[in-house]
């Protein structure tokens, strides 16, 4: 089975997929490390495989996640590579912590979640979303998960 240098979480609830890239960038994961893709929320209906592919993730993975997105699944998504090894473990946790499936586990979460992390070379930077599809108009956003800070 190939390598990966990207960990990718398949949802079939979205709210689940919010609140895992919530508990990711709580923990320290950085934006240009984590990424949601919502299709319900973007305007193409599906992703294009070769970004996928260039971003890291072997062919035939890439395949199953354009595949569940096509399905309505929303897909997060944590680039892992140049990360030490203990942080990539800890987004798969994470990840699993929510409800989500990889390709290796499927659906049926009978096999094991993301055996083949590649960390030790940094990959490039990718998100799944798109840029006219963050240019919504503000009544098209969901809300910000995030509290405001206030002035003491």
């Amino acid at each position: 089975m190939a390598e990966s240098s990207v960990v990718v979480g398949v949802f079939e609830d979205v709210d689940q997929a919010r609140q895992a890239y919530d508990s990711l960038r709580a923990q320290g994961f950085g934006a240009d490390y984590v990424s949601l893709a919502n299709p319900q929320e973007m305007h193409r209906p599906q992703l294009d495989l070769r970004y996928l592919i260039e971003a890291g993730i072997p062919d035939e993975e890439a395949r199953f996640y354009a595949q569940e997105f096509s399905e309505g699944h929303a897909l997060v998504t944590v680039r892992v590579a140049g990360l030490p090894p203990a942080s990539a473990r800890k987004a798969v946790a994470l990840l699993q912590g929510h409800g989500a499936y990889d390709a290796h586990a499927g659906r049926e979460r009978r096999g094991p979640y993301a055996p083949n992390i590649r960390t030790e070379q940094p990959s490039p930077f990718f998100d799944l979303t798109y840029p006219e599809d963050l240019a919504q108009p503000a009544s098209d956003q969901p809300p910000s998960h995030r509290q405001e800070e206030r002035p003491e």
